[in-house]
């Protein structure tokens, strides 16, 4: 088994020792017990005045946008722009333009049906939309908000199948990035925003021994952008940052599994271009692609899928006649083998870093967000990035730590481009 920190190889070993893959699981979530009791009990601060004061903004631009529809359109009775039978309605007689029918016969008004249409007040529509969805985001973090002690607490559960934590009472998942400047640190300290890098990339690129991936990141190159160019044959520095696009979705599509017409409507492509693309992609990284089919095969033999460490997900279905739940089963085991591991590695991170005494106050998928003193962050993120950054089958998977005052602040360092010590 390698699972091990560049700096502190033993200390990993000690912490999952020589134990059987199931007994490793079990210990990891008893440790894990002590960690989701401390990160319930600290909370997450909230900027009560900043986040009102950004409600009323919001609100104020949303119903200036729906006046100015209204008027544009010529309505003077109530309409709801998020309805898709008002807004079919709008674009059959003001702008004679009738959005595509779904399976059921409805019409969609979706985003990507309302982009391709290409006009600004369709994109305005849109627009209007983002806001509404914001809007309800900024409200349930107030609703949630303990508003004596000014703080957001939540219970961290365990069912997903994958092994992920997630929150209930408030989801810190669905904060939207933008409304995460009202989440601030304590005073005198500073959050620590710790990412894994291309987290379930890397996962895959290890666990399928596929060297493609390994070679782009031992170049410094970007992978998304490599693809492309491979797969076009043009110079890698002459790839857009659409095409760009193209090589992500194909990289994290292919991944798990998706199919041509899922490809295609992403892509707004053929069905047809869509399956010359993955079987130009599957030609090139052949790698994956075998070990997708081997993860698939096991549990087809076994009933279940389980992650690099013996976490197990049981699948009924793997063995279904029926084409429709034994495709998605193998999409479930192939995602158990990738996400899970990915779930096991940040649970192992937490667990270390809890017990080395870190204020851990929520995780996200592949980040965790710590509070630590403002006189202390440059010896601290050194610590963090030595307990974090592993190796899974000698695939280095390197964590980057962005810093701020509150939450938001972490995710415009990374924008600005500037370089945390």
């Amino acid at each position: 088994m390698y699972f091990k920190s560049e700096e502190e190889s033993g200390a990993h070993k000690q912490l999952m020792g020589a134990l059987p893959h199931s007994q490793t699981i079990l210990n990891l979530e008893q440790d894990m017990i002590a960690v989701k009791q401390a990160m319930q009990n600290r909370g997450l601060n909230v900027n009560l005045s900043k986040l009102k004061a950004l409600i009323s903004d919001i609100a104020q631009e949303k119903a200036g946008i729906e006046a100015s529809l209204k008027g544009t359109f010529g309505i003077d009775a109530p309409i709801n722009f998020n309805s898709s039978r008002d807004v079919t309605e709008i674009l059959s007689s003001k702008l004679n333009v009738k959005p595509k029918l779904t399976k059921t016969g409805r019409y969609s008004t979706c985003r990507r049906i309302l982009k391709g249409i290409n006009n600004p007040l369709t994109d305005e529509i849109c627009h209007y939309r983002d806001l509404e969805k914001f809007l309800s985001s900024l409200s349930a973090i107030y609703e949630a908000t303990d508003k004596k002690q000014g703080k957001i607490f939540c219970t961290y559960i365990d069912t997903c199948p994958s092994g992920r934590l997630y929150t209930k009472d408030y989801s810190f998942q669905n904060i939207p990035e933008a409304a995460r400047d009202v989440i601030y640190a304590t005073e005198g300290c500073s959050f620590i925003l710790a990412d894994y890098d291309s987290f379930e990339l890397r996962i895959i690129s290890a666990l399928s021994h596929d060297t493609y991936f390994k070679d782009c990141w031992s170049q410094g190159l970007d992978l998304h952008r490599k693809v492309v160019a491979d797969m076009k044959g043009k110079p890698y520095d002459f790839v857009t940052d659409k095409e760009r696009k193209l090589g992500k979705c194909l990289n994290f599509g292919l991944a798990y599994g998706q199919e041509a017409a899922g490809l295609a409507r992403n892509l707004h492509t053929s069905i047809e271009q869509a399956q010359d693309l993955i079987d130009t992609y599957k030609s090139k990284i052949p790698s994956i692609e075998a070990f997708k089919s081997e993860v698939i095969l096991k549990a087809r033999q076994t009933g279940y899928a389980e992650t690099y460490f013996g976490r197990k997900r049981f699948l009924p279905n793997i063995t279904s006649p029926n084409i429709s739940d034994r495709k998605k089963s193998e999409r479930q085991a192939v995602n158990t083998k990738i996400q899970g591991t990915a779930a096991d590695i940040v649970k192992f991170s937490l667990v270390r870093l809890h017990k080395e005494g870190y204020a851990i106050n929520t995780m996200v998928h592949d980040s965790i967000l710590l509070t630590v003193p403002d006189d202390k962050i440059v010896q601290c993120i050194s610590r963090v990035k030595a307990i974090m950054e592993v190796e899974l089958e000698d695939t280095k998977l390197p964590v980057t730590c962005k810093t701020g005052k509150s939450w938001g602040d972490c995710y415009k360092s990374e924008k600005r481009g500037i370089e945390k010590p």
